[in-house]
């Protein structure tokens, strides 16, 4: 059983060493190993290199450089040239940036001794990093189907050389889905027996795709739409369901939510409401991430996190592959197939203007699309339907009028904040668990400390990534995970210190600082945790308390209702990072929101300016417009705001701008044009964070 190695490859100096050493080392023993480095046009080393595993003093007995003399090279004409070349009955194809496994045509082969209607095998391929890129991890989840009889196979496949024979080999026309298409026709073709295509639970190729840039992945998603394209034209009579269902996938979601987002963003330059047509198609778009993040972590083994991951490659990519199916249908209307003398897909002027066209044409909507953001109305110009009125430094921003008391939160304001916190507590840095399987106590640890990433190492499991996740969750995936090595085992996971539900308590408690609530929490517990409140002179009631949760939201909770009256609903439940401050009843305040490095409230002292103030916070992000900041007052049953050009008042000294402030002013600063495109972004799916909540609780519902 003689195996003709067919490696094909183009510029792959940095690569081919270790993809022939990989098969200098091959544990086969059955047969003559003969090796066909086919190139495709190479400018560096990579011939010499061949030529010096050629020489013998590698471990490879016979190796056979060919060269591709063709206008128009494919990965099709590479792999034809090279098993015809040859003569043994067995021929395994491989990419130049893989590294065969040493055992692998061993198995391979006893497979197709064992199994004489195998006509193609193919094992485990796997990245060499999936940890440099995002989009290497991708690739390393997609490469492998489930063991078994398989639909189609990929660039490494060790085939019968008569299956070959049988097809003709490589389409080689095609410069993406070649592969596919060839299994289509293996196939079809049952003359002498051999025509399944099966996957093997094996190490096959340890692989390299280097992939850094969106560029790179916009060409590797458009080349698979190529070639699904290809595939369901050429044989749409016996294509499997699933090239069916990915082809309709494409061309919903792909074509018709990106032509809808297109069109709803650029009509809603003039006419606003047509933003909701945009909205429609990111939704078709986005449907992965908005519905199925439980299923890939289910079925995937991947955390939450990682799951959410996936979910966005899975949203964006049926884009590239739309145009990829686009071009090929295209190009069969016109007579001009894709060919690889150009860069693979568009031309690169079409490329770039392709993969910048979204977030171009999300600027040039911003302006329509301001107009219907809440809270960001330019209150400088006037507008008959509001009750806000513009001010200035003669007018009413100078009025004596003193403002009117604190609004607390009602009941069902605070009960809506509670419902912010998850019900179930979710793991994170510092947490220290324990994990008992009972009865083995080689699968049990205790003290297991949540690293900074969010990591934990699990014996006889390895490395989890259990940042956000649950105990539930956790549990199962342990029990997951042994059953390999158990019959049934039983795991318990406990968290025996609680590190990632913490609190900033500051104001006037006994013991200011931060504190760590176990589970749950509340504002009753934050404030015991800190010693209560402290004694203080009978005139300053501490009769409020601010809670801060992210950066724009703010309630203030009645205490003299919870503490005296013993009013609980006034007790909102507490998450992650809030801060709670309990200011004395002649405590005055002036709060700073929006772009600025930590919004919240400021002390107001003896002469307190706007600028004064801004920098308390922080300063402004860089994200902040500094042309657009507002001075908000109340004067009794009035409001006020007062627009403000920090770039005047600091580039041209202009400090009649810099207002002195009063009890309870506001300062607002906007966000410039990218944090608005932001804004806009994340308003296309505004059911994410909805969406991740539910599903977290239907996993851990009974």
């Amino acid at each position: 059983m003689d195996v003709d190695i067919v490696i094909i490859g183009l510029n792959a100096g940095k690569t081919l060493r270790a993809c022939l050493d990989s098969v200098a080392h091959s544990n086969y023993q059955e047969g003559v190993l003969r090796v066909f480095y086919v190139d495709s046009g190479s400018s560096d080393e990579s011939i010499a290199i061949a030529k010096e595993f050629g020489s013998g003093a590698h471990g490879i007995e016979s190796l056979e450089v060919l060269s591709l003399e063709t206008e128009h090279p494919s990965p099709g004409a590479g792999r034809n040239l090279g098993w015809r070349a040859g003569k043994a009955p067995l021929v395994q194809f491989l990419d130049s940036d893989t590294e065969m496994d040493a055992d692998w045509l061993v198995k391979a082969v006893g497979l197709l001794r064992e199994r004489q209607e195998v006509a193609a095998v193919r094992g485990n391929r796997r990245e060499r990093h999936p940890e440099a890129s995002f989009f290497n991890w991708v690739a390393d989840l997609e490469w492998n189907a489930p063991a078994g009889v398989c639909s189609d196979f990929g660039g490494d496949v060790l085939m019968v050389r008569e299956a070959l024979i049988r097809t003709g080999g490589y389409d080689e026309t095609l410069v993406g889905g070649e592969d596919p298409e060839l299994s289509q026709r293996v196939r079809k073709s049952s003359e002498v027996g051999r025509n399944q295509i099966f996957q093997l639970d094996e190490p096959m190729t340890n692989h390299d795709m280097a992939m850094h840039r969106v560029r790179q992945y916009w060409k590797r998603g458009y080349r698979t739409g190529y070639g699904f394209g290809a595939v369901l034209d050429r044989h749409s009579d016996t294509a499997d369901g699933f090239w069916r269902t990915e082809f309709r996938r494409i061309l919903v979601r792909g074509g018709g939510g990106f032509g809808l987002l297109l069109a709803g963003l650029v009509l809603s330059c003039v006419f606003p409401p047509a933003l909701l047509i945009a909205l429609f198609g990111a939704a078709l778009i986005l449907y992965p991430r908005l519905l199925r993040v439980d299923s890939f972590a289910k079925h995937k083994g991947l955390s939450i996190k990682d799951a959410r991951r996936y979910a966005w490659h899975c949203s964006w990519v049926v884009v590239p592959e739309f145009f990829g199916i686009l071009r090929y249908h295209l190009g069969k209307w016109l007579g001009r197939p894709l060919r690889n003398q150009r860069p693979v897909g568009f031309h690169q002027s079409t490329h770039r203007s392709a993969v910048l066209a979204l977030p171009l044409l999300l600027l040039v909507s911003l302006n329509a699309c301001t107009t219907m953001r809440s809270g960001v109305h330019d209150y400088s110009k006037p507008d008959a339907r509001s009750e806000r009125e513009s001010f200035n430094l003669e007018g009413e921003f100078q009025a004596g009028d003193t403002k009117e008391r604190t609004t607390f939160a009602s009941e069902t304001e605070l009960a809506s904040f509670s419902r912010d916190v998850p019900t179930n507590y979710e793991i994170g840095p510092g947490d220290v668990l324990s994990i008992t399987t009972r009865g083995r106590p080689e699968a049990s640890a205790e003290n297991l400390i949540v690293s900074p990433d969010g990591k934990i190492s699990v014996p006889r499991i390895g490395i989890l990534d259990v940042s956000g996740t649950t105990i539930e969750w956790l549990t199962d995936r342990v029990r997951m995970s042994l059953v390999t090595f158990y019959e049934k085992p039983e795991v318990s996971v406990m968290v025996t210190e609680y590190k990632n539900n913490k609190v900033f308590v500051l104001g006037r408690v006994a013991n200011p600082g931060l504190v760590q609530l176990e589970g749950g929490g509340t504002l009753l517990e934050a404030l015991a945790s800190c010693g209560g409140l402290p004694t203080i002179a009978t005139e300053a009631f501490l009769t409020q308390a601010m809670v801060f949760r992210g950066n724009d939201k703010v309630i203030w909770v009645n205490l003299r209702s919870l503490l005296n009256d013993g009013n609980t609903a006034m007790n909102p439940r507490l998450r992650n990072n809030d801060l709670i401050f309990i200011p004395e009843s002649d405590d005055e305040l002036v709060f700073v929101m929006g772009a600025v490095a930590h919004p919240g409230a400021v002390k107001l002292k003896t002469e307190l300016s706007l600028m004064d103030a801004i920098m308390a916070v922080g300063g402004p992000t860089r994200g902040a417009d500094k042309k657009h900041v507002y001075l908000v007052r109340s004067t009794g049953d009035r409001g006020y705001v007062q627009p403000i050009d920090m770039g005047i008042l600091i580039g041209k000294a202009d400090f009649r701008q810099d207002y002195l402030l009063k009890d309870g002013d506001i300062i607002y600063v906007s966000e410039n044009a990218i944090e608005k495109t932001n804004y806009v972004i994340s308003q296309l799916s505004p059911s994410l964070s909805y969406l991740d909540f539910a599903q977290s609780v239907s996993r851990v519902a009974p």
